[in-house]
């Protein structure tokens, strides 16, 4: 293990750090330049998928993937060489249809690129049919120097096994490479809103880890974990010294504090490591790598006059279809705009969950999904379903607070309670079919597709 101290002490990391902090001053000095008028909830999407040879399933080549998305506008390469992203422009619907619609059009074209070059894409949270001995990477330089920065500094104390069905070996930062999420991004009108609704946004995060779960399979393996996304990224990049291991979060995911403001916010990502030494871009390269399950962008297009504050959610893995990932989005916007409701809350906003009752229900949603117990918002622990019932109840009251229409995509969500998450109906599919004789890799294409007939 490399001396991560010395390395952030390093002349490219101070160098980059005082960068940070002069481009987060210019926009803490600048709040007026993002400041809209009226607070209409714009909405933009991303999701990211992997890509298989539709013959055999294996990962495609990373040159026939970018053949997929060269002449596609909405699409980009991600870490991993056999993987998609895509994303919307931001729009404000008057209805949760708008975004299928505009998901649907995007996924035609990007279905239509694939299939004439013999390729699949996939809907899962991992890339079920990737080895991991050899995963396959993107050819940029980023995609190399952040991984192996991690790798020379991960802490020994990371142990050699990751699963409580099945295990693989978490030490290895190109993992990021084989998991896919779903983010929404909604844009606020001020830093205020923007720094409550990145709060509230944690406190609800782990009632959409818990609803959403679609990534127990990795390497061909069940885990058992329920969404291992973020605890597998948790393990693989967790570079914190012996002295650090009580003191410190993890560098991914978790916060011990909500943030106090957006001076706040930017200390903390002034405190990560940097790894990419590009001081002109300093504060998107800090915010780039700050992964927590909840995060404040910002978009500057001085050419248009354009400058946007953004909240991010990324605890969503990419789900088995594109209503059931329209849902999702909905019940969180619903669930934010729910939390902003001063008709319901008084002056001011909801009141936060104790962030230790967050953090025990994020471990609880991520490795047990519906099959475990939640704290509700009052501060008492009851049956998951039984919190992810008035949740959707509270999410459903936001979406008609904030003017969208829900033509019926909460109804998916409530069926979930009954029927089970995504994971829940993939383990289903795949422990039927080795039961009928099927070998691995058939067992997995049968849980996708069990996921998608039920």
């Amino acid at each position: 293990m490399a001396d991560i101290r010395e390395a952030l002490q390093s002349e490219e990391e101070q160098g980059m750090r005082g960068a940070f902090e002069n481009q987060a001053e210019e926009v803490l000095e600048n709040e007026e330049r993002y400041k809209k008028s009226c607070d209409d909830f714009r909405i933009g999407l991303e999701t990211e998928y992997p890509a298989v040879d539709e013959e055999d399933l294996e990962p495609i080549d990373r040159e026939v993937r970018n053949q997929v998305i060269e002449g596609l506008d909405f699409a980009d390469v991600e870490v991993g060489g056999a993987q998609v992203e895509v994303r919307t422009d931001p729009m404000r619907p008057d209805s949760l249809a708008e975004l299928e619609k505009e998901m649907r059009l995007i996924e035609q074209d990007l279905h239509d690129e694939a299939e004439v070059r013999g390729a699949e894409i996939l809907r899962s949270g991992t890339h079920l049919f990737v080895d991991l001995d050899s995963i396959p990477k993107t050819d940029k330089p980023k995609y190399d120097e952040v991984p192996g920065f991690h790798d020379r500094h991960r802490g020994e104390h990371v142990q050699d096994e990751f699963g409580r069905k099945e295990s693989i070996d978490p030490r290895d930062a190109d993992l990021a490479a084989v998991i896919n999420s779903t983010q929404t991004n909604v844009e606020a009108p001020d830093f205020e809103t923007a720094v409550d609704r990145a709060n509230a946004t944690y406190m609800i995060s782990p009632f959409m880890s818990s609803l959403s779960s679609n990534a127990r399979f990795v390497d061909g393996r069940d885990t058992g974990f329920a969404d291992i996304r973020m605890p597998l990224w948790e393990k693989s990049h967790d570079i914190r010294t012996e002295e650090e291991l009580r003191e410190e979060p993890v560098e991914a995911g978790k916060l011990e504090s909500y943030y106090d403001d957006l001076e706040d916010y930017f200390s903390r990502v002034k405190e990560q490591p940097f790894i990419l030494h590009k001081e002109e871009a300093a504060l998107d390269i800090g915010i780039g790598t700050f992964w927590k399950d909840s995060r404040i962008k910002f978009k500057q297009e001085p050419e248009n006059e354009r400058y946007d504050a953004i909240v991010e959610s990324r605890v969503v893995s990419t789900q088995p279809t594109i209503p059931e990932e329209i849902a999702m989005h909905g019940f969180y916007v619903g669930r934010l705009a729910y939390a902003e409701n001063e008709e319901i809350h008084g002056e001011g906003e909801e009141d936060l969950l104790d962030i230790e009752k967050v953090n025990r229900n994020r471990y609880a949603a991520m490795h047990n999904g519906l099959e475990t117990k939640l704290y509700g918002t009052d501060g008492e622990l009851y049956d998951a379903t039984e919190v992810l019932e008035e949740e959707l109840e509270k999410a459903e009251i936001g979406l008609e607070y904030a003017g969208i229409e829900d033509p019926g995509y909460m109804d998916l969500l409530h069926d979930r309670l009954e029927e089970g998450t995504p994971a829940d109906l993939m383990a289903e599919g795949f422990n039927n079919a080795l039961q009928e004789g099927l070998d691995r890799e058939q067992a997995l294409k049968r849980g996708l597709d069990y996921q998608v007939k039920q």
